[in-house]
């Protein structure tokens, strides 16, 4: 999709004050700025696309509960992530990601995190912090700890285990 037209699509979008935005496969290799005014979207899915960063006005978005960042370009988690204190669901699977920063335990309200097939090596102690954390998907990386058996265990076992070291 080219930039402008994308742009278009956010423009009508804040008119529209729409709460859920799908913007899946559509070969976007950079999001514009104006989608840090979207303040009612609860739902943005990026999937699938070329991203390498995001800016740092989504971080804007106060309302944002569910945020789809599957299969991009991305090696690292963009700080404007840590600002959406609203968020309760964040997909990161099949990324180049090599580590979780501490900055995680911003995210007070996050119940779900995808973040399988990184580059990950471990896990931060940060995201013991995180008490609604529920569902933790690691597996596809080259952990050295948890063992294999915490991971196959599901995040219960794997939060009990950052918690307890």
């Amino acid at each position: 999709m080219k930039p402008e037209k994308l742009v278009k699509v956010i423009v009508e979008a804040k008119k529209a004050r729409r709460s859920a935005l799908n913007l899946a496969r559509r070969r976007i290799a950079e999001v514009p700025p104006e989608i840090g005014e979207l303040n009612n979207l609860v739902e943005l899915d990026l999937c699938d696309n070329y991203l390498e960063t995001l800016p740092d006005e989504l971080g804007n978005l106060k309302r944002i509960k569910r945020l789809a960042l599957d299969h991009q370009n991305f090696t690292s988690i963009p700080p404007c992530i840590f600002r959406l204190e609203t968020l309760e669901e964040l997909y990161l699977r099949g990324n180049h990601i090599t580590e979780i920063p501490g900055d995680i335990d911003r995210l007070i309200n996050l119940a779900g995190l995808d973040i399988r097939s990184n580059k990950l090596t471990h896990l931060p102690k940060e995201l013991g912090h995180l008490q609604r954390l529920k569902v933790l998907f690691v597996d596809g990386n080259k952990l050295e700890a948890p063992s294999l058996d915490i991971i196959h265990d599901g995040a219960d076992a794997i939060l009990h285990y950052i918690r307890n070291s």
